[in-house]
Formats: structure tokens, C-alpha cells, sequence
């Protein structure tokens, strides 16, 4: 009996030594883990900390190309008005008014017909213009799309019936020219006006409003005087 107690003790201690060794292997392998733990939330760290510096690096780039841009088409701008202002001072003081003051408009259209020494030249259909300011724009033709301004007056008494100018300086379209909802006087006397020109026409009652007129604006047979500034032509 004492001899088996014997053997048993003795592979107890063989045993207890290799139990420690598979002990402290379990404990080199846990460290490891926690130490690659470790690594890898440091590495992490890193990345977020220079993406989030790359980030803010682009962005200031970014922010400082903007204001170089905003900067030099500023002063390519502050160039071209000071070259403009150089070369026809009326005009660019002409510009500055348009810009800060507004449209320099008329309040209200002229109570009678400016006078004009050019003679009318007169069509074979009775209607008459005279070119009181020939434009350099775009040529109304048929079709054309134009914006003007006008006043018109009775011929017979000179007295304003209508105007642009009354309503704001809204300006009046014809569109399309040729074709467009208004006397056939306007129609026909717009063909070839440019763009920036004033034509006065002098349209007889047969290309007006007839015998019938339009009262009580406008009285029977009456012929029509109108100024009429063209803005633009499309």
C-alpha cells in the first residue's frame, strides 16, 4: 500500500511542472493579444488623427485658392472699369449712374411732340418716319422680338394719349414684329430700326384705329404720333 502512495506522489510531482509551463504559456499568449490590442488601437488612432489633418489641410488649401480666385477677378474687374473710365469718362460715369442709381428712365413721357427739323420720309401706304437717333444694335425684322419705349400724341392737337414712361418705364414688347397685337402702323414701322435707335413714325388713321377710333382715347380718322426707342431686338 505505501509503495502505490508512493508512485502516486511521485507522478503528482512530474505532473506539476509541466501544468506551470502550459500555465505560463496561456499567460505569454494573453499579453500578446493585449498587446496587439494595443497596437492595433494605436494604429487606428494615428490614421484618424492624419486623415483628420490631411482633411483640414485640404480644406485650407481649398478656402485660400477660393479667396485668391474672388481676389484676382476683382481686380481684373477694378482693371477693366479704370481702363473704361480712362477711355470715355462720360460713359463710364454714364454706367456708374445706371448701376447705383438705376435705369435713368424718363418719370413721365413728354405732353407734346419733341420737335424734329429732319424731314419724314413718307411710304407709299401714307405711313412716315424720321430716324431721330439711328442704333447700333440688331436690325428688327419680320419676326423679331422687340422691347421699346414710346409716347404718343394726337397729331391734330399734339396731346399725349399714352406712354411708357407713365407706367414706370415698363417697357412695351412686340413680338413678334410683323404679326404681333398692335396697329398695323407699329408693325410696319419698326421693320429696320437697330437696337439703341428712336424712330418717330407719323402713321395715318388707315393704319391707326380707323374711322371707328378708340374712344374716348383716341378720336375717328385720327393720325398718331410716336416716339419710339427701341431697347432691344431678338
Amino acid at each position: 500500500m505505501s509503495q502505490m502512495e508512493r508512485k502516486h506522489n511521485s507522478a503528482q510531482k512530474r505532473n506539476r511542472p509541466g501544468q506551470r509551463q502550459q500555465e505560463r504559456l496561456q499567460r505569454l499568449a494573453r499579453r500578446r493579444r493585449r498587446r496587439q490590442i494595443m497596437l492595433s488601437i494605436v494604429v487606428t488612432c494615428m490614421v484618424i488623427i492624419l486623415g483628420a489633418i490631411i482633411f483640414w489641410q485640404y480644406r485650407a488649401y481649398t478656402t485660400r485658392q477660393h479667396n485668391l480666385e474672388v481676389a484676382a477677378a476683382a481686380k481684373a474687374t477694378a482693371t477693366a472699369s479704370a481702363r473704361a473710365a480712362e477711355a470715355s469718362p462720360t460713359a463710364f460715369a454714364q454706367a456708374l449712374l445706371t448701376a447705383t442709381s438705376g435705369s435713368p428712365t424718363p418719370s413721365a413721357g413728354p405732353a407734346s411732340p419733341p420737335a424734329v427739323s429732319a424731314t419724314p420720309t413718307k411710304l407709299a401706304d401714307g405711313l412716315q418716319y424720321i430716324d431721330i437717333k439711328v442704333g447700333t444694335g440688331a436690325v428688327a425684322q419680320k419676326g423679331s422680338s422687340l422691347q421699346v419705349e414710346y409716347t404718343g400724341w394726337l397729331a391734330s392737337t399734339g396731346k399725349k394719349f399714352d406712354s411708357s414712361y407713365d407706367h414706370q418705364g415698363q417697357p412695351f414688347t412686340v413680338s413678334p414684329l410683323g404679326q404681333a397685337q398692335v396697329i398695323t402702323g407699329l408693325n410696319e414701322g419698326l421693320l429696320d430700326v437697330r437696337a439703341g435707335g428712336t424712330r418717330r413714325l407719323i402713321i395715318p388713321a388707315a393704319l391707326a384705329y380707323g374711322a371707328k377710333g378708340y374712344p374716348p382715347v383716341i378720336p375717328a380718322n385720327a393720325t398718331l404720333i410716336f416716339d419710339i426707342t427701341v431697347i432691344s431686338v431678338q
